[in-house]
């Protein structure tokens, strides 16, 4: 029994890794022309957490800089509660262009560990949160432990997200419109796919809103997995 459940598990991860093989990295990508602001359009996956909060999610904005020794600084901006709030990650670049990777923090973010308790706590969601999706990032795995005072300390298998290990892509972009982004999170539970779609302006042409619909699908994400996130003004005017 130890032997088949080994086996049916490295079978699936076989079949993981292939699928992340195949995702495809633009061409000749070039990364001075990523940098500036976008807004998060799109997004998919096959996250439980996404397809139980999806109705609360809405378009938000992230800005991209690059760092000196080549990785990618990426700053978003959300609301939270009565006002906007930034959140500040590192891309590290690959051999390979296009490509980066992010590993997720296990502690409570400096500089500011008087807001955070001895052990981790299970934030409570807001009646009406709007989520910020970084630029190559979901950040669902923020939402797993934090600094929520008065939480209740969470239980060690919701703690898994913390030190998860993204594959970033950038599928494809022409720079000045769009951009579409793949990546895969793997955790100690488990790991899931997402698909991003990303625009210089709040608006797209149906024709890119359709080729991100069509390449989510093509990662194996149904309909249901798939959302066009609802514009807003909160908080868009102070993304820097």
């Amino acid at each position: 029994m130890h032997a088949t459940l080994l086996g049916i598990l490295g079978l699936a991860l076989l079949g993981a890794l292939h699928a992340q093989d195949s995702v495809p990295v633009q061409t000749d990508f070039q990364q001075d022309k990523l940098t500036g602001r976008w807004y998060s359009i799109g997004l998919a996956s096959n996250s439980n957490w996404f397809k139980e909060k999806k109705h609360l999610m809405k378009m938000c904005t992230t800005v991209i800089s690059a760092t000196a020794d080549g990785n990618l600084e990426v700053t978003s901006t959300y609301p939270k509660g009565d006002q906007c709030e930034k959140r500040n990650s590192l891309y590290t670049k690959t051999e390979q262009p296009g490509r980066f990777r992010y590993t997720s923090p296990r502690e409570c973010p400096a500089p500011s560990p008087s807001s955070c308790r001895a052990a981790p706590t299970c934030p409570q969601l807001p009646a009406q949160p709007h989520y910020c999706l970084s630029l190559l990032l979901l950040s669902l795995e923020h939402l797993g432990a934090g600094s929520v005072p008065g939480a209740e300390p969470c239980p060690p298998r919701l703690l898994a997200g913390w030190g998860s290990k993204h594959d970033i892509r950038v599928v494809e972009t022409n720079y000045e419109e769009y951009a579409l982004v793949a990546t895969q999170i793997s955790k100690s539970t488990g790991s899931f796919t997402m698909v991003l779609l990303y625009s210089r302006t709040k608006e797209l042409s149906p024709e890119r809103l359709e080729r991100f619909t069509q390449f989510s699908r093509e990662q194996g994400l149904t309909d249901e997995e798939i959302l066009i996130l609802p514009q807003t003004d909160k908080c868009m005017a102070d993304a820097a």
